[in-house]
């Protein structure tokens, strides 16, 4: 039996956003996964290709919370199969006030 694998397209950033990325090109808008509980907003979020360093996490004072990152991969030539695109990552949030911005944190 066959089996397809299905490719789940990358959304890429429209262009007023992506004026936004450190650098031009491709900017995709990463999958994030949102947990609140009662001491922390927690977000996931999936940055393939990113090394340590290459994240910008910025908190505004209109309490929009912005994650840039560049994508660092170096794509080996000719693939076989290629079911992903290589681009940079921008999102940005709306955070509610009741969350301290002098206590954001992130890791890698």
């Amino acid at each position: 039996m066959t089996q397809e694998l299905e490719k789940r397209q990358k959304q890429e950033v429209n262009t007023t956003s992506a004026e936004q990325m450190v650098e031009s090109g491709r900017a995709y808008s990463p999958d994030v996964d949102i947990y609140d509980n009662d001491d922390d907003l927690v977000l996931a979020v999936d940055l393939p290709g990113v090394a340590k360093g290459d994240v910008q996490i910025n908190f505004d004072e209109s309490d929009t919370l912005s994650i840039r990152a560049k994508n660092t991969f170096k794509e080996p030539s000719d693939p076989a199969i290629r079911q992903f695109n290589i681009g940079d990552y921008y999102r940005a949030f709306s955070i509610s006030d009741e969350y301290d911005k002098e206590k954001v944190a992130a890791r890698l």
